[in-house]
């Protein structure tokens, strides 16, 4: 089931959906449903004990932008055994 909303985006952002999406409501799907498998592991981390702030986040995506980009088939192994996490099957690339 789906419900149709209506949102506004600045004008750079919107062009950057058309260019590269073209399904705009395909494209902003993906995004929210990446942010609550996100919010949803926080949470259960927090319930283990595990508190992890924007800090953390920031930090780690500074050391990881640092690094060496991964290959291709390296990033298709970590995707698949990504899987086995995620509730609707489909990690996130």
């Amino acid at each position: 089931m789906t419900r149709r909303i209506t949102i506004s985006l600045p004008d750079d952002v919107a062009a950057y959906v058309e260019r590269t999406q073209g399904n705009t409501s395909g494209f902003i799907t993906g995004i929210l449903r990446r942010k609550m498998r996100a919010d949803s592991l926080r949470a259960r981390w927090a319930q283990l004990g595990y508190v992890v702030t924007d800090e953390d986040i920031e930090r780690t995506r500074s050391h990881l932008a640092a690094r060496a980009p991964i290959t291709d088939e390296q990033h298709a192994r970590n995707t698949e055994w990504l899987r086995q996490f995620d509730q609707d099957g489909s990690a996130a690339a």
